[in-house]
């Protein structure tokens, strides 16, 4: 084998790794079914690390370079549009979270990320921020069924963060953010894995490790919302 066509061969890899993650959305879809809501959880919160990790792959492999044929970015996507909205809109309808008429609410974030994924400008790769709420539906979810909120304040978030996806308010994409990067990748993991362990568990150890989880994504928040008031005063 040549090494181009090793270089091939790897970045095709990087490719199937990316794609997947359609097998475990696929399982927390037979799961949520089953109404297994915890377990459809814990595999889609595995989806998310592969969604984490195959960037990081793909640019260690050139793969850009490598298969200019094929766009790994429009596959993830794709991918993403089902990981981190369409199947956590289903779960809430599905779980009964959103208030009636549950459909008409839980269109609003599939709409808003319709049209936030259509932005050309929803990544902005070389600075490392996304632009608008990045429709971390998913994430969401995972936080209204830990904490058992009633049905109309899961629904105001959700319209909350709808509106938030059109306001063009720059958000740290992790993966590209070139500033604090342990703390943002260890910040990320550690709160992941807190949030997988809140749903193996039940009690106060739930609640304790539900609201440590909270500690990176407030400061994610608070930090994105300060560098765009930066970047808004010094443009």
């Amino acid at each position: 084998m040549s090494q181009y066509t090793g270089e091939r061969f790897k970045a095709f890899l990087v490719h199937v790794y990316t794609a997947s993650a359609v097998i475990l959305l696929l399982l927390a879809t037979q799961l949520l079914l089953n109404d297994e809501f915890r377990l459809a959880l814990f595999v889609l919160l595995l989806a998310v690390v592969i969604d984490a990790t195959d960037g990081t792959l793909a640019r260690r492999f050139r793969v850009k370079e490598v298969m200019p044929e094929f766009d790994g970015r429009r596959l993830d996507d794709i991918i993403d549009y089902i990981s981190f909205t369409f199947l956590p809109v289903v779960f809430m309808l599905k779980a009964e979270m959103l208030l009636a008429p549950a459909v008409l609410f839980g269109s609003l974030p599939m709409l808003a990320s319709a049209f936030g994924f259509a932005r050309v400008d929803a990544k902005l790769d070389d600075d490392g921020f996304f632009v608008g709420f990045p429709s971390y539906w998913n994430i969401l979810l995972v936080y209204f069924y830990l904490l058992e909120w009633p049905a109309w304040i899961n629904t105001l978030v959700v319209i909350v963060c709808t509106i938030l996806v059109f306001i063009p308010t720059r958000y740290i994409y992790i993966t590209r953010f070139p500033r604090l990067k342990w703390l943002n990748y260890g910040g990320s993991w550690l709160c992941g894995l807190a949030l997988l362990a809140a749903l193996l568990t039940s009690g106060a150890t739930r609640l304790v490790l539900t609201l440590f989880s909270l500690t990176y994504p407030i400061f994610y928040t608070v930090y994105s919302l300060l560098l765009d008031w930066r970047a808004r005063r010094t443009g």
